[in-house]
């Protein structure tokens, strides 16, 4: 499914850099910051996600974006702000508007992307949810103590998932996915206790694939641990901005690895 995002605000540079590198998978489309415009093409364009791109507001700003926030709520579409954390803040604390998905620069696009589109996948997800009925709740089983831990690699690389499964093979079940489309479909049917995940691949992201299996409710007590071979400081803060329960740096030492899975799973 293509989503598409309606862009507004006064950082021109912001947007230029949304259409150099999210026009892939998504149908976007810019206003200018007169308010009239702001609706009407809200109203005609109906998006999914309006983005608010932030820079210099004024007390003027403040108050079109409250006036502006019913438009929003009758449209149904999600609001999201992106700015450095300072203009974040300020925006909430200036306005009753408060939004659904906050993007506080300095980010990446990759995350950028990902951060858009698991919050595309919840919204979704709840939507269909209310629209459901409710279903019976039934008490999960019992875990069992004897069972052996199960854990998941994610890599694109063929030879990093035979090395780490075979590290791991004596202590732990293994399966092993190149994509984080093989991953959706495998944890369809089968469950596991903990995913390693390379944090650079091809096409779905890391950080794509990581903010996708965090929207998966049964998933919310599964540690994710980043696979990254950037040791650069800014990089690191960055895999670890999104909050997984740790990173293991490539090429992967086996006394790490098993210190950190063994750690994550409490073996």
């Amino acid at each position: 499914m293509i989503y598409k995002i309606l862009l507004s605000g006064k950082n021109s540079v912001v947007i230029d850099e949304f259409y150099n590198h999210m026009d892939n998978g998504y149908d976007l489309l810019s206003s200018s910051t007169i308010f009239r415009d702001m609706v009407k093409n809200l109203e005609l364009f109906k998006p999914d996600l309006y983005v608010y791109c932030l820079y210099n507001e004024t007390a003027d700003d403040y108050a079109k974006m409250n006036e502006f926030r019913r438009h929003i709520e009758k449209a149904g579409c999600g609001f999201a702000i992106i700015g450095s954390k300072e203009e974040c803040d300020t925006f909430q604390n200036k306005t009753n508007f408060m939004a659904d998905l906050i993007l506080a620069k300095p980010l990446t696009y990759d995350v950028i992307r990902g951060n858009i589109y698991a919050y595309m996948l919840d919204r979704d997800r709840k939507k269909e949810q209310e629209a459901a009925a409710p279903a019976s709740v039934t008490a999960a089983p019992a875990p069992d103590p004897a069972r052996r831990k199960h854990v998941l690699v994610i890599d694109d690389d063929p030879l990093m998932l035979k090395l780490i499964k075979e590290y791991l093979h004596d202590n732990y079940d293994v399966a092993t996915a190149v994509s984080g489309k093989i991953a959706y479909k495998f944890l369809e049917s089968k469950a596991t206790d903990m995913i390693l995940l390379d944090y650079e691949m091809p096409g779905e992201s890391g950080p794509e694939v990581f903010l996708n299996l965090r929207t998966r409710h049964e998933l919310d007590n599964i540690p994710i641990v980043f696979l990254t071979g950037v040791s650069d400081r800014e990089r690191v803060k960055e895999v670890l901005s999104l909050g997984p329960q740790g990173y293991l740096l490539k090429p992967i030492d086996k006394e790490k690895l098993m210190s950190v899975v063994n750690g994550a799973l409490k073996k």
